[in-house]
């Protein structure tokens, strides 16, 4: 009987420090590395470029006028010409701590490829998907990005007849 209730005693304990370390810990964590990225570009005077943000790590975007070419975090890659897109959902994940934004293109023959803010290219390849999808919403970052912690899912593009004879 002892060594059960050793163990519930001790997995119990083990779930509380979990969930302080979750709840306190992380975002405290979070909050110091912004603070300190904020005040590196405050001396340094210069423009917020979101591409400081990009890591290779989570992946890489090689966008061109024909098609876009995405690399994951594990080194898989998958291309796809923009005329296969059916149609472009953005959303974000609750990581928690902070939102991810995550734009995921369906593409005809049922499948569909994810991409997000924290890969390489990503910020480049919003104005090119402007020029790509004239039709996409204009507004739909803030749409998604807010409120915090929100999913806010949305079908920024879908393909119609009429964008498929301009999107060649």
């Amino acid at each position: 009987m002892l060594p059960i209730v050793l163990a519930v005693v001790v997995g119990l304990a083990l779930l509380g420090l979990s969930v302080l370390i979750d709840k306190f810990l992380n975002p405290l964590m979070a909050r110091r590395n912004f603070m300190k990225w904020s005040s590196a570009l405050r001396k340094k005077n210069q423009k917020t470029d979101l591409r400081m943000l990009e890591k290779v790590e989570y992946g890489t975007l090689t966008p061109d006028e024909v098609s876009l070419r995405a690399k994951g975090r594990k080194g898989e890659a998958v291309t796809f010409a923009w005329t296969e897109v059916e149609e472009i959902h953005a959303f974000k994940r609750d990581l928690f701590a902070t939102d991810l934004i995550c734009l995921r293109f369906i593409l005809s023959g049922d499948r569909a490829v994810e991409i997000n803010e924290e890969m390489a290219g990503y910020h480049d390849l919003q104005s090119l998907l402007q020029r790509k999808f004239p039709e996409m919403q204009v507004n739909w970052f803030a749409d998604v990005a807010f409120p915090a912690f929100a999913t806010s899912h949305r079908i920024i593009w879908r393909k119609t007849k009429s964008t498929e004879r301009t999107s060649t």
